[in-house]
């Protein structure tokens, strides 16, 4: 079962999906999400599915060390293609990347960051899709990717684990 927000006191690095399970690639954050809770993680981990609203959650990104975002994003390269950005990449233009919810989250980030609720760090791992129509389960190309996105958000958590 995912863990909801607690209410004293955070965990440290939290993994957060983006994404509607009903437009079918867009379910890839909610996808790999399941994928980590099937995980022996540590206690520093808080799961997360957000849905398709990152901007009421300023108050679960307080006092986080690292925010991990799971998310479909379209970056010109075809479907499956698997990315690593920071919100600050996306505002500099280093890449040319939008995530299905980037306006949401990048607001959020900044809203947070005025009113000092914002994570230490936030990485966003996303996944190209095939296909978002309202359907139910992911594209096979999409599918095919989860277990090496779910490695990569193991990998982003030793590196932060290290640093807690």
């Amino acid at each position: 079962m995912i863990a909801q927000p607690l209410t004293s006191a955070y965990a440290p690095i939290l993994v957060m999906a983006v994404g509607n399970i009903l437009k079918q690639d867009d379910g890839f954050g909610e996808t790999v999400l399941r994928r980590l809770e099937e995980q022996d993680l540590p206690a520093e981990i808080e799961l997360f599915d957000a849905g398709t609203s990152a901007i009421d959650l300023m108050e679960v990104f307080n006092g986080r060390k690292k925010l991990i975002v799971l998310d479909a994003v379209r970056g010109g390269q075809p479907a499956g293609t698997l990315y690593r950005f920071s919100p600050e990449d996306v505002e500099n233009q280093a890449l040319p990347m939008n995530t299905l919810h980037q306006v949401g989250l990048l607001e959020t980030l900044r809203l947070g960051e005025l009113v000092d609720c914002k994570p230490d760090e936030t990485v966003i791992i996303g996944c190209q899709p095939q296909q978002t129509e309202l359907g139910i389960g992911l594209s096979d190309v999409v599918a095919a990717r989860i277990e090496k996105a779910a490695e990569l958000v193991l990998e982003e958590i030793n590196s932060s684990l290290n640093s807690i």
